[in-house]
């Protein structure tokens, strides 16, 4: 009975463990604005699902999230401001230190003879795994997939630029995914896992 009783404590210690490991860090996100095309636009809230859809004018649907991906937050955009300029054309306010994701059409990318936005190639890092870029799969028959470029941002107003500014290739506007920046010290995961484990195996 003590062993079925050890056994259940750990499972659901490591269930509980990996979950939090795996959840992303939820963050207020206000006053969202946009240079939009159109003023009655309005560039909302969304959430990185499988079958959710990240434009506020399409009916495009995510097909596939990357690992770890899923369930974060996203800004959906409007897709008819995929030409659209400027170093200022978003803003949001978030209240907590976030890893921001941009979402681009991986039209282009220089490897499909693109040009990605200058403020992005600037300001942001191509994610890419195992020699391949880490995307998001969607039902946009035209870019297919959308690849992610990466940059930390303390709390505050963050301000991005347009899809189209100094960029060539992409048929469809980018859109935001974000998530919070745990605050807990760094422990090395394997680490913890043993600790556990021995607390569980002194009581």
């Amino acid at each position: 009975m003590r062993k079925l009783t050890l056994n259940s404590i750990i499972i659901l210690t490591l269930t509980t463990f990996l979950a939090a490991m795996a959840s992303p860090v939820k963050v207020k996100i206000t006053d969202i604005q946009s240079k939009s095309k159109d003023p009655a636009d309005q560039y909302i809230e969304g959430e990185l699902t499988k079958d959710s859809k990240f434009f506020i004018d399409r009916d495009y649907l995510i097909v596939a999230v990357p690992e770890g991906f899923e369930g974060m937050q996203t800004i959906m955009a409007a897709n008819d401001d995929k030409k659209e300029a400027g170093t200022d054309f978003l803003s949001f306010t978030v209240d907590k230190d976030v890893d921001v994701y941009v979402a681009l059409d991986s039209r282009a990318d220089e490897e499909k003879g693109g040009t990605p936005p200058t403020w992005l190639v600037e300001g942001f890092e191509k994610q890419v795994k195992d020699g391949e870029p880490v995307a998001v799969e969607t039902t946009d028959g035209g870019m297919v997939t959308v690849n992610l470029w990466k940059s930390s941002f303390k709390a505050g107003t963050i301000t991005l630029g347009g899809n189209g500014e100094g960029s060539a290739g992409a048929g469809s506007n980018y859109f935001v995914i974000l998530t919070g920046q745990s605050t807990g010290a760094s422990v090395d995961a394997k680490s913890k896992l043993s600790t556990t484990w021995a607390n569980i195996k002194s009581n």
